[in-house]
């Protein structure tokens, strides 16, 4: 601190004592003295242009570096969840017009339409352009196909089924928009019927971002009930998707819908089955039964399906394990196994997904 004083103050302390003669020349040299030590002691508490520089490059760079990253976590997060969001209110709203006795029983979907006003709080319906509600084009998963919306004006342009219904394009107040067609031959649910059952009559793509891009399926586009893009192929009464759809393990230690039956012994943090059926969950279809994968055996080489293939149904006797079967075998009687629905140690990483609704 005495280094920081004032040099003035300094020399009248120093010069206590001393004679005038020798006074003046030693109060030149000490001012001068102290001043500079006093210089140096101020400037050492500060940083060079060139320290500052460096600092902010450092700085820019790490950000370059990360953000990017951190943006699209935040983002997929976002979409995520506004996704969760809207599928509860949807099943919300269908669930209570079940008990209400108001789902079932429209001819059009409009007239259907009319009535979910009532329990989901639409702003804005486009009944002849559905892209007047929601973004002019929308893009598959892999980004290989692309769609104009407003040619998606009738139920038989979202879903193989073709109920005859007009589809049309909504908007939500909370910034939701979907195109939307409605069965009319849908059975009515039982009183207790889950959501999934209660949106069972509905065939429907919707943006959670609304018309903001990526307008991607998968990303913030998602469908039920629905294909807009028409790539599967008809087996019966199954409509199966033209290829495999890539998943990756999910984390099922906690509670998780795509798992239902609960992790087991399963090493439930890469938990490849839960992983295969939410991939046909996003992109609203499912994986098929066992008994469905039989089904479609039989067509193997239409479909193009050489592999082992997960199902839908899981071990009777076991949470451990799920049912799939072997496309490259010569006799499915003897082609199914339940695998255990985890990576480590065994071949479940080898399965893969073919979707069907």
């Amino acid at each position: 601190m005495a280094e920081q004083a004032e040099p003035a103050a300094l020399v009248r302390h120093c010069e206590k004592g001393v004679s005038p003669t020798k006074q003046s020349k030693k109060s030149t040299v000490l001012t001068g003295l102290l001043r500079s030590r006093w210089s140096l002691a101020m400037t050492r508490q500060a940083f060079t242009l060139a320290e500052v520089l460096i600092t902010l490059t450092v700085i820019g760079v790490v950000a370059a570096l990360t953000m990017p990253a951190l943006m699209q976590n935040w983002q997929e997060k976002a979409f995520s969840t506004a996704k969760e969001v809207f599928d509860r209110r949807l099943e919300e709203a269908t669930r209570q017009m079940n008990v209400n006795e108001a789902l079932t029983g429209y001819t059009t979907t409009e007239t259907f339409v009319d009535e979910l006003k009532r329990y989901l709080k639409i702003s804005q319906i486009c009944p002849s352009d559905p892209s007047g509600c929601f973004a002019p084009v929308i893009t598959n998963g892999n980004g290989s196909e692309t769609v104009e919306t407003k040619n998606l004006k009738n139920s038989s342009n979202l879903n193989e089924g073709n109920w005859g219904t007009k589809a049309l394009g909504l908007g939500l107040i909370n910034g939701y928009t979907a195109i939307l067609s409605y069965n009319p031959d849908c059975p009515v649910p039982d009183i207790s019927a889950t959501g999934a059952q209660t949106t069972s009559c509905l065939s429907l793509v919707y943006d959670i971002n609304g018309k903001a891009k990526p307008n991607k399926l998968g990303k913030d586009v998602y469908t039920l009930n629905a294909n807009p893009f028409n790539t599967c192929i008809k087996i019966g009464s199954l409509c199966v998707s033209a290829s495999d759809e890539s998943f990756i393990p999910l984390d099922t230690c906690g509670s998780s819908p795509y798992d239902s039956s609960g992790s087991g012994s399963v090493a439930c943090a890469n938990n490849r089955w839960a992983g295969a059926k939410k991939a046909c969950a996003d992109i609203g279809m499912h994986l098929p039964t066992i008994d469905e994968l039989s089904a479609m055996y039989q067509h193997k080489d239409e479909l193009g399906m050489t592999s082992w293939f997960w199902s839908s149904t899981a071990g009777e006797s076991t949470n451990s394990c799920a049912y799939a079967m072997d496309f490259g075998t010569s006799n499915s009687d003897y082609n199914k196994s339940c695998t255990g629905k985890d990576t480590v140690g065994g071949y479940a990483s080898t399965l893969a997904a073919r979707c069907v609704r």
